[in-house]
């Protein structure tokens, strides 16, 4: 391994990188044949933190990075694999390097969900459920600034679509995006979520305003939980008529 360093060391960051993602997908795929419980060694967390999380890139290079790890993940098609990879680059490891990893997880998922990378947002899907709701509402609010104060009135259609190419990172992603407001504010973005212990079911209710249009969107995703089974309705209300 410290051979190994050695040659990174002397590429520049985006060949580095890359050589690290190729590492991490031939190791852990070796792990998941050969053991009965997989799992990534120190030494290879720390090539990831030194030559993908540490290393300073250019924003061509970063976009670069983030178009070979999308076909890293879509490209690996045991999801065992590709679940061990993300763990590896974006589990919380309580370290400075931990603020790397939000950053281009935030940047990779937004990418994810744009050119409807599937196999990156299921393991997304995964993160959001073990993680810290701390990390959970960090990662939502990145993905709420891109798809609606960049992009105002792209997150109804995004979220139809997730909701039918990727239902567990729909419901994990308005899961988180409900702690982020308050509805007794009056915010421009209202977000409840409704529990149904009695009968199984989970309903997440998304209301978004769009005071530039004069338009109240109404999007309902219902998942019974009991049945695996997800309904998604959507309502336009015009309010201007």
């Amino acid at each position: 391994m410290c051979d190994m360093r050695q040659s990174l060391l002397r590429r520049d960051a985006l060949s580095a990188a890359k050589e690290v993602l190729y590492h991490l997908d031939i190791y852990l795929s070796g792990q998941v044949q050969n053991s009965p419980s997989p799992s990534v060694d120190t030494t290879t967390l720390e090539l990831v933190e030194e030559f993908i999380l540490h290393r300073r890139m250019s924003a061509l290079q970063e976009l670069q990075l983030l178009e070979i790890m999308c076909s890293c993940f879509q490209e690996q098609s045991r999801d065992a694999v590709r679940q061990l990879i993300f763990s590896a680059l974006f589990t919380l490891q309580g370290n400075q390097a931990d603020e790397s990893r939000m950053a281009l997880l935030g940047k990779l998922v937004s990418m994810a969900i744009a050119v409807g990378r599937v196999p990156i947002l299921e393991c997304a899907a995964t993160w959001l459920q073990r993680s810290h709701p701390v990390y959970c509402r960090r990662l939502a609010r990145v993905l709420v600034d891109d798809y609606c104060s960049l992009l105002p009135g792209s997150m109804v259609p995004t979220l139809n679509n997730l909701s039918s190419s990727c239902p567990p990172f729909c419901c994990q992603f308005i899961t988180a995006v409900t702690t982020l407001y308050d509805l007794s504010t009056g915010t421009h973005t209202a977000v409840t979520t409704l529990y149904d212990l009695s009968t199984g079911t989970h309903t997440a209710v998304t209301t978004l305003y769009d005071l530039s249009t004069g338009t109240h969107t109404a999007v309902t995703t219902l998942y019974d939980l009991s049945t695996g089974t997800r309904t998604a309705v959507t309502t336009l209300y015009d309010l201007s008529t």
